[in-house]
Order: C-alpha cells, then sequence, then structure tokens
C-alpha cells in the first residue's frame, strides 16, 4: 500500500482548520502476542516496520490541495508524527489552520490620516486593492488616499502603521503685520557732483522726523485656506488674532482717515517697539558732528558730547549739551545748558570772517554754562556762568550773572555784556586793560524787537493795499464778484485795519519798555579794572585804571558805585 493511501490531509470548510489522518496499512499493523510468527518477515526473518507519515508527505499533500506551507505547524505536525510511532491504529490531529489574508484600519482621532496594517494569508486568499477600496470606502474615506503607499503594501504583501490616507491640512492665515516706514526717512547721500561744491554738514544720518510724517503701517491677518481631512469634511484654519497698535504709544496718532496708519504727533526722534513706533521730543545724540549732520526740527535735544565747530543746531525746546558747544551755530526756543564750556575760535580769522569763527548763541530762554569765550550769545532771560566770560558778545534779557554770590574769582574779560535787570562778576575787565564794556538797564534787544514791528507793518500795510485795490476793482466790475469773494475780502480788509490798531499799540508799549530801567545794576566783588566801560540805562562811566569792586546804580540820574 503507498503511504499517500495511509496518510489523509482534510480542510474543514468552515473553521479552516488542517487535519491530518494517519490509518496504518493492515499489513504493517502489529500483531497479536500470541500469532507472533505470523508476521510479515523481511529477509533476515525480522518483521517489517509500518510506513510511518513525515513532514515532506503533509506538506506535499497541502500543496497538492492548493495550501500553502505557511499553513501548516511544525509543532502539530511534530506531534502527529510522534503520535503515529507508538500509535497502533488511526491517529488524527489537527496540523494547521487555513487564514486568508487580514488588514486593520486606524484612523487618527483628527481625522487626518489613516494607517494600514496588513498580515498575509497562511494558506487562503491574499488581500486584493479592491477589498481595501471596498473598506476604505465602507468608512467614508475617500479624500487623501495615497494610491502608491496602497500598492506597495501589497506588492509587499504584509506592512504595519503605514500611512495610506493623508488629509489636507488648512493653510495658516498670515498674522497681523506691523511695517514700519521708518528706512525711508532715513537721510540718503544724494549723488554727488565731483565738480561742486558739497556741505558734508547737510549729509548726516540722524533721523529725525515732523508732525504728520508716516511712520507705520498696520497690515490686518488674512485668513488661512481651509483643509479637508480624509472623510473629506473641511478643517477650518486657526483665525489669526487682529492685533491693534499698542497702547499708549507717546509722540504719534492714527491717521485719521486711515487708522492703519500711524504718524508722528510731535518733533522728535523715532523708536520702532513692539507693535508701534514712539517719537521722543527730546532727541538724544552723542555728539553733534559730521555724522549727525546739522539739525534742525521741532523738539529738544540732548548732546552727551560736544557740538563740533562749524555745526549748526536749530531746535524749538531745549538744547541740553553735557560736553561743550565749539565755534557752531546753535537756536533754541528754549533754554540752553552746557555743563562743559562755550568756546569759539580765537579772532585770528581775516576781516570778515570773525562771525563764522564765533560761537554763536540764541535762545528764547536762559543759558548756562561752565564759561563762554569767543561767543557771540542772545538770551532771552539770564546768562548764568560758572566761572569766566571772556572776549564775547552777552545780551541778556533779564541778568547776567558769573559765578556763584560774592565769589571773586569769576570774571568778565573783553567784549560786551548787555543785560537788562543786573550784570554781577567777581572781576570786570582786565588788568591787562582789555577794553571791556558792561551795560545795564537798557533792553540789549530792543533793535530786534523794532526791528520785528518794521516788517510786521510793512507786511500788514502791502497787505491791506492789495485788499483795497481789489475792492475797488470788485466795486467797478461787480460781475467778477463770484460767490462770496466779495465778502471775504472786506472781512479780511476790516481783520487788518483792527490788526493795524493793535500794532500802533504794540509800537507803544514797546517804546514805554525800552525806557531806561532805573533799577539797573552793575556789580563785581573784587575790582572794576582799568578799560572797563560801565553804562547803567543812558549814563556811562569809564574807568581808566583799576578800582575796588562794589555794586554800581543810578541814584539821581548818576553812576554812584557802592
Amino acid at each position: 500500500m503507498q503511504a499517500d493511501s495511509v496518510l489523509q490531509l482534510l480542510a474543514d470548510a468552515d473553521t479552516g482548520q488542517l487535519t491530518a489522518v494517519y490509518t496504518p496499512p493492515p499489513e504493517c499493523a502489529a500483531p497479536p502476542a500470541d500469532a507472533a510468527g505470523d508476521g510479515v518477515q523481511n529477509g533476515d526473518g525480522a518483521q517489517a516496520p509500518a510506513a510511518l507519515p513525515a513532514w515532506d508527505q503533509i506538506a506535499a499533500l497541502a500543496e497538492t490541495r492548493g495550501i500553502g506551507r505557511e499553513a501548516l505547524d511544525d509543532g502539530a505536525i511534530a506531534a502527529f508524527i510522534g503520535q503515529c510511532r507508538e500509535a497502533a491504529g488511526p491517529v488524527q490531529a489537527v496540523v494547521g489552520r487555513i487564514e486568508d489574508g487580514a488588514f486593520e484600519l486606524e484612523m487618527d482621532a483628527a481625522r487626518m490620516s489613516v494607517l494600514l496594517t496588513l498580515t498575509p494569508p497562511k494558506g487562503g486568499k491574499p488581500v486584493t486593492l479592491e477589498d481595501l477600496r471596498a473598506a476604505l470606502a465602507a468608512q467614508g474615506i475617500v479624500h487623501g488616499v495615497q494610491d502608491a503607499a496602497l500598492a506597495a503594501a501589497l506588492l509587499e504583501g504584509r506592512c504595519e502603521a503605514v500611512e495610506i490616507a493623508r488629509g489636507t491640512p488648512p493653510t495658516p492665515g498670515t498674522p497681523t503685520r506691523f511695517e514700519s516706514l521708518l528706512d525711508r526717512l532715513k537721510p540718503r547721500a544724494k549723488e554727488i557732483d565731483e565738480l561742486a561744491q558739497v556741505d558734508y554738514r547737510e549729509l548726516g544720518s540722524l533721523l529725525l522726523v515732523s508732525p504728520g510724517t508716516l511712520l507705520m503701517q498696520r497690515h490686518p491677518p488674512l485668513p488661512g485656506i481651509d483643509g479637508r481631512n480624509v472623510l473629506g469634511e473641511p478643517v477650518l484654519p486657526a483665525e489669526p488674532p487682529d492685533i491693534p497698535y499698542a497702547r499708549d504709544l507717546a509722540g504719534v496718532a492714527l491717521d485719521p482717515e486711515n487708522p492703519l496708519l500711524l504718524r508722528a504727533a510731535i518733533a522728535g526722534t523715532p523708536k520702532l517697539v513692539a507693535h508701534g513706533v514712539q517719537v521722543n521730543p527730546m532727541v538724544e545724540v552723542d555728539a553733534v558732528d559730521l555724522s549727525t549732520g546739522n539739525i534742525n526740527f521741532q523738539g529738544s535735544l540732548l548732546v552727551r558730547g560736544d557740538i563740533a565747530a562749524t555745526m549748526e543746531v536749530r531746535v524749538t525746546g531745549d538744547v541740553e549739551v553735557h560736553g561743550a558747544i565749539e565755534a557752531a551755530l546753535v537756536e533754541a526756543g528754549g533754554n540752553v545748558s552746557v555743563r562743559g564750556g562755550i568756546i569759539g575760535m580765537a579772532d585770528t580769522a581775516p576781516v570778515g570772517k570773525e562771525a563764522s569763527r564765533n560761537a554763536h548763541i540764541v535762545c528764547g530762554q536762559s543759558l548756562k554754562a561752565k564759561f563762554i569765550e569767543n561767543a557771540i550769545i542772545s538770551a532771552g532771560a539770564d546768562v548764568l556762568v560758572e566761572r569766566e566770560i571772556r572776549q564775547s558778545s552777552i545780551a541778556a534779557g533779564g541778568s547776567v550773572t558769573v559765578g556763584p554770590p560774592n565769589s571773586q574769582q569769576s570774571a568778565i574779560t573783553g567784549g560786551q555784556t548787555r543785560a537788562l535787570h543786573a550784570i554781577r562778576a567777581g572781576t570786570i575787565g582786565s588788568p591787562a586793560g582789555i577794553p571791556t564794556l558792561v551795560q545795564a538797564g537798557l533792553d540789549p534787544h530792543a533793535d530786534l524787537k523794532r526791528g520785528a514791528l518794521v516788517q510786521r507793518r510793512a507786511r500788514m500795510n502791502e497787505e491791506k493795499a492789495k485788499l483795497e485795490q481789489l475792492l475797488m476793482f470788485l466795486q467797478k466790475h461787480p460781475e467778477r464778484a463770484q460767490g462770496d469773494v466779495l465778502e471775504r475780502a472786506r472781512n479780511t480788509h476790516t481783520r487788518l485795519s483792527a490788526d493795524l490798531l493793535q500794532l500802533d499799540q504794540d509800537e507803544a508799549q514797546l517804546a514805554r519798555d525800552l525806557q531806561p530801567l532805573q533799577t539797573a545794576t552793575i556789580g563785581a566783588a573784587r575790582r572794576f579794572c582799568g578799560g572797563v566801560t560801565l553804562q547803567l540805562g543812558n549814563k556811562v562811566q569809564q574807568f581808566l585804571e583799576d578800582q575796588i569792586g562794589g555794586k554800581a546804580g543810578l541814584e539821581e540820574g548818576e553812576i554812584v558805585i557802592r
């Protein structure tokens, strides 16, 4: 009897179990004890063993039935063969299981990804592309299916947690953007003609802004683009916050017509801050020189160093200098304070060039300095100097004080010093007899004030004459008086007439103000030196030699020193 006639491999259609059945042939069955002599004998008289099944035979039976060897259980087959060796009768045992290929789809919580785990078949049918597509469709997975990943997984036959579908994430919106416009304002060196004369003092890099200057533009956030998950559902992007300009920005204001624009509300230096720009009315620089260029703006200035010679500073506020002012021009609407000195150049320039070598200071209020030398000073109020005024022209609308009270070390030497109320120093003049003029009791700015009123009257008279010509023309040609031209011209003429009357009063008041001040004084705590010309009001006294100090005033119209 052949081996396959005693060995069978049965498959259960419902469970897929593979059962091996071994039935020994009758002639190979073990004889009874009392009939031992009747068994089949081999050539040497020994009994022939029964044909036992082997692993290869079972595997061959599986392949014959179209069942792959992977469906067999090696351990179960080994146990089955062992049973067959010891059994005298039929042996039946489960030696494997037929399993079709299987797969698992795992979708993440956000429904943006699907993972595939694919198990290969064991003697059964493999998973097909149609199976996977059907499962995806059953779960509603219709977007972002990765065909290449599916094909690769099926070709490999197995995979674990491979992404086969991916949603389209939303495109985030554009956040609020603050665009600085300061770079457009930075001074840029102009193209220079090699043959032209260039003033490099006008090519500085200091950034100053005036009221109304455009500083920044805010760009509101833009919405993003919707995404889509693997179920085809829209995924909305996070909405970026609409960030406004920072609160309490100093020196700036929103454009009334376009609140996205930020403009300077005052003059000064702009500074970028978080979500905005600030303008500091106090401009701060290390020094005023060629690096900054000349400075001209509405506001105040702080100079941590010096103001170099030939530079020009014009501001409407205060000027504070921690260093010195050299032969420069400084005009301030407020106070000027100099921790160091004010020092121009000695008068050694050619005739007509002296003005450019002196330091020029003009301020609407007071001036303070450690010393003044070779300078021209015009102050609306007081001039306060710690040590000395030398070879300078001083005009103060208040008083000129050199040194602390009763100091004998301070001095006014050379030049001319004029003040409305009082002049005081330790020594006035020089032992060398340097000509020195000190004057009090008269407004040192009288000529300027008169000139301003004269210019004002000239402008008003010119404007009034033009208006009168216009009115005469319109009276002769009323058809040319379109709209309210005639009425506006008459109103302007009336206003100008009233302004001229007020100007008459201003001129009369100025004449009264410019009368000599009888209470003015000039004091020298130590001495008046020879060469000094002392003037109080309209009274003048000259010193041909040194005289002990004292306070000079007017008594009964004469200069008296006490």
